[in-house]
């Protein structure tokens, strides 16, 4: 098992749905929320941080607002590389895979607070300069700890 985080920064995301609700974001460059991320025999989990700052063990995460991921941020890896590893020579290439895949599906219900929903967050942040606005993320009650433990919290 490994677990790090990564700061705010911009990444380029690629979408392919059959409702067709993401065509327009397809391969665009988005700003990204503060991450932690966490794999365990194979598997990866993601959760955002509401603070650009590495995390403590008592603060709590929040809901990290991809397509692919479910309620307890299991990454639904279809179309996703996934290094053979699970060491810190591996972190960026699990990065890369995450980024890289197509973002195909919703696995859960609300995945951010903005009012214009998943894809109007996203629709208003393709292309641009701005900071992921950590306003729109949804705080759950799972600390860090919790996260690295394996505990849903």
């Amino acid at each position: 098992m490994i677990a790090w985080w990564t700061a705010a920064c911009r990444r380029q995301m690629f979408y392919e749905n059959s409702e067709q609700k993401a065509v327009g974001l397809n391969g665009r460059t988005f700003p990204q929320p503060p991450l932690v991320w966490r794999v365990d025999n194979g598997d990866l989990k993601i959760r955002a941080l509401t603070e650009n700052k590495r995390p403590s063990a008592g603060r709590t995460l929040a809901v990290a607002p991809f397509w692919n991921l479910s309620d307890d941020g299991r990454v639904c890896t279809g179309t996703m590389r996934r290094p053979n590893g699970t060491t810190v020579t591996s972190i960026r290439n699990w990065e890369r895979g995450f980024y890289e895949s197509a973002f195909t599906h919703a696995n859960v219900g609300r995945l951010t607070r903005h009012k214009g929903g998943f894809e109007g967050l996203w629709n208003g942040l393709a292309d641009k300069r701005k900071p992921f606005p950590l306003e729109t993320l949804i705080r759950l009650p799972q600390t860090l700890a919790q996260f690295v433990r394996g505990d849903r919290g």
